[in-house]
């Protein structure tokens, strides 16, 4: 009874143990200043243990208004080689927040870049 317990303990932890795999994401906006209705081209890559992958990722891009209310999401274009993007103008003053909802498997991120209207 004893090997057992100490067996299902065993299968137990192996099953719980954290993936080896982590997905890495970065955004970055080519402009951080920007004045009203001017484009700006948001861009995420996404890697999975340093190698750029393409396929088999959901992205959406969330945009956050400066009072902090979503104005929505847009899915990016795929560009190949990790990169996805997309070209948007803001109206009025104030820091928005655009964030990139990465899920690729069970994997998850949400990094965030700020772009000012001035």
């Amino acid at each position: 009874m004893k090997k057992l317990l100490y067996l299902l303990v065993l299968l137990l932890a192996g099953c719980s143990a954290p993936s080896a795999e982590t997905i890495e994401v970065t955004i970055k906006a080519s402009e951080q200043e920007v004045e009203a209705f001017e484009p700006v081209k948001i861009t995420s890559h996404v890697t999975l243990n340093n190698e750029s992958i393409s396929s088999g990722v959901e992205i959406e891009f969330e945009l956050i208004n400066p009072d902090g209310t979503s104005i929505g999401t847009v899915t990016p274009t795929n560009e190949g080689e990790g990169l996805y993007s997309i070209e948007t103008s803001f109206d009025g003053q104030g820091t928005y927040k655009i964030i990139s909802h990465v899920s690729y498997g069970e994997l998850h991120e949400m990094p965030e870049v700020e772009v000012t209207l001035k």
